[in-house]
């Protein structure tokens, strides 16, 4: 009798060996009923897929924002709101703190995956690239993931409102600014106007391309570009305009202006501006 006990007790610590030397496999990070959390390598099969789009994420204006991560849902059955995403530090040659940005998450392209987007705060200027360190919590039915992350790469960030330029003698490149920007009587700017806030080009200017985020106003000028702007556009009487005019609020055109291209105000989704 003894004997068979002790090749069962021998056979017993056999196998626990083989069980101790087995693989270990892979799982995303998840909590589940039980109050277990098992926290492995991201991997396509992970509970909650991270996709890392930071190399190709900037953020050019305080009311810009950029995609930094692609969530893939893994537990199924995810919604927008089961999913949250918010920034815990940054890393970079400035000096911000993660109170700058903020991070929101949207639907993606595809069933099933969501965006995580980064947008600027009123938490002050900043001015800089960074790495985005990010918290992302996501709780189906029965199991809850918690993963933290940071961006492979740095991101560029212009947050903030600068001061307001005024243009008072011609400019052969473009001129790009967070602020407010105003072209004086009778001066030419060859590139395109960037702005953050509003522009308004007074009389007799002649200027490139405009790209602004709060309104547009030019008087009897010649514009040898396209208008964009993310709130109103007003042109004066007399005014030239060689290519298209956009805007997400309002469009008004003086009299005997011309626009070569098209108009089209009260949009929605316009490339450049945050509408």
């Amino acid at each position: 009798m003894s004997r068979i006990l002790s090749v069962v007790a021998i056979g017993l610590i056999v196998l626990g060996a083989v069980v101790m030397a087995g693989p270990t496999f892979g799982f995303g990070t998840i909590a589940a009923d039980r109050g277990v959390s098992v926290e492995t390598a991201p991997d396509s099969e992970a509970y909650l897929g991270l996709e890392d789009r930071s190399s190709s994420a900037a953020i050019d204006s305080p009311t810009e924002t950029t995609v930094v991560y692609t969530l893939t849902d893994g537990l199924g059955g995810l919604e927008q709101d089961d999913i949250d995403a918010s920034v815990v530090g940054l890393s970079g040659d400035g000096d911000a703190t993660a109170s700058s940005l903020e991070a929101t998450v949207q639907q993606g392209s595809e069933t099933g995956t969501f965006d995580v987007e980064l947008a600027c705060t009123d938490a002050g200027t900043v001015d800089g690239a960074y790495q985005v360190e990010l918290e992302f919590v996501a709780s189906a039915t029965s199991s809850s993931v918690d993963a933290t992350r940071t961006t492979a790469a740095f991101v560029p960030v212009t947050c903030g409102t600068d001061d307001p330029l005024e243009i008072s003698t011609d400019e052969d490149g473009d001129v790009t600014t967070g602020g407010d920007v105003t072209v004086d009587n009778n001066v030419a700017v060859d590139g395109t106007i960037s702005s953050g806030g509003s522009v308004t080009v007074d009389n007799n200017a002649n200027v490139g391309e405009i790209v602004s985020q709060g309104d547009i106003t030019v008087s009897n000028n010649l514009v040898s570009g396209d208008i964009v702007a993310g709130g109103d556009v007003t042109i004066g009487n007399n005014a030239e305009i060689d290519g298209d005019v956009t805007a997400c609020g309002s469009v008004e055109i003086g009299n005997n202006a011309d626009v070569s291209g098209t108009v089209s105000d009260e949009q929605t989704d316009v490339d450049g501006v945050q509408c």
